[in-house]
């Protein structure tokens, strides 16, 4: 297990602030946040290479927050793999495995039999290709039998069809090799299909610090703060409050009004909040269906816009509809799309549950 306490560094005019987490062995946690949020910094200072100002990195019992490097029982793999040129993969593997602690033999070479590259012992590492690369610098930090594996960005040299293939097939032999030999995991990527593969826990960083930590069921479901929310691609709005008793709220955003479900977590005095939309609690239809029971019942939101983009990503089609003065993202499949006729610049009803509207106080 790791555990990270109200850790804060500085690099440059960069500031990590108050970090706090722990991964329990086996287990996996995914740092997601863009460019430049902090993720590699924390990485380096786990491992070592990056002073820290304050806080403490206790790693299975030990504190090693002021020990060097190599007696952190951590092993680190950069973006770029930085294997050593010149020599053959068994050479880089073995390099490492003669400084582990209670790897055996056998344990070696299950994981280089696991990440599939038995055939590429003898050659030599400026013939390997990125994603060869990636399993041999993932193998030679294992051979040091880490309590702790760091990948910072593993993915990112891959090409898209890698990628793909890394998802799908990649993931799986990760796991196992992680619960396996009990690691503790750290693993940062900007995907988020490749994090909720990955990942028993996300946290998402912005700035130098840790916004929300949790399950990828809970990150998700039930974002904290804006800027998780548009890290996740939701709709996100600033709203004005213009009505709350116990059962229900009225706010008000760019001049359309919806209606929410009550929060216990906007007390009747807080006016000024964020309103968060998933695209897929958005429902599209052409005619207006008010008076049909389920959307009556339920209180529905129904409003009408112009649809102004519609695009594929993968297997899902997202569509823009403007309404009034905003512009809500709707998610859908190809086969309802086509079914109910939706094209650029014709005019939808938009259905939003008020169960389905997120509000959070606006900081």
């Amino acid at each position: 297990m790791i555990i990270v306490s109200n850790l804060s560094a500085k690099r440059g005019t960069f500031l990590l602030k108050d970090i706090n987490f722990k991964v329990q062995s086996g287990s996996t946690l995914v740092i997601m946040g863009p460019n430049g949020c902090g993720k590699t910094t924390l990485l380096e200072c786990i491992a070592g290479f990056q002073k820290i100002d304050s806080g403490s990195i206790v790693i299975d019992g030990i504190d090693v927050t002021h020990l060097p490097p190599e007696k952190r029982r951590v092993g680190y793999v950069p973006s770029d793999y930085m294997l050593f040129p010149n020599t053959t993969v068994q050479k880089n593997i073995w390099f490492a495995f003669k400084r582990s602690k209670g790897l055996s033999l056998n344990d070696l070479q299950r994981i280089i039999r696991l990440l599939q590259i038995e055939d590429l012992m003898d050659k030599k590492v400026e013939h390997l290709s990125s994603g060869q690369k990636q399993r041999v610098a993932i193998a030679r930090a294992l051979a040091t039998r880490p309590h702790v594996l760091l990948l910072d960005e593993p993915c990112s040299a891959l090409d898209p069809l890698m990628r793909e293939v890394l998802k799908r097939e990649f993931s799986n032999i990760l796991k196992e090799i992680f619960h396996k030999f009990n690691i503790s995991t750290i693993y940062t990527t900007h995907d988020l299909l490749e994090a909720t593969t990955i990942g028993d826990k996300i946290a998402l960083m912005n700035n130098g610090r840790i916004e929300q930590i949790g399950s990828p069921k809970e990150i998700f479901e039930n974002p904290q703060s804006k800027f998780v929310a548009e890290f996740l691609g939701y709709n996100v709005f600033n709203g004005r409050v213009i009505y709350n008793n116990n059962t229900s709220i009225l706010i008000d955003i760019g001049g359309t009004v919806l209606n929410a479900q009550y929060r216990e977590n906007i007390p009747e005095d807080v006016k000024d909040v964020v309103v968060i939309i998933r695209p897929q609690d958005i429902t599209l239809l052409l005619t207006n269906d008010v008076f049909k029971p389920e959307w009556r019942e339920r209180h529905c939101n129904i409003l009408n816009g112009i649809v102004r983009r519609v695009y594929m990503e993968k297997s899902i089609v997202k569509v823009e509809v403007e309404v009034n003065n905003i512009i809500l993202r709707a998610e859908t499949n190809l086969k309802y799309l086509e079914k109910l006729g939706i094209k650029l610049r014709c005019e939808v009803f938009i259905h939003i549950s008020p169960s389905k509207i997120k509000i959070l106080p606006r900081r």
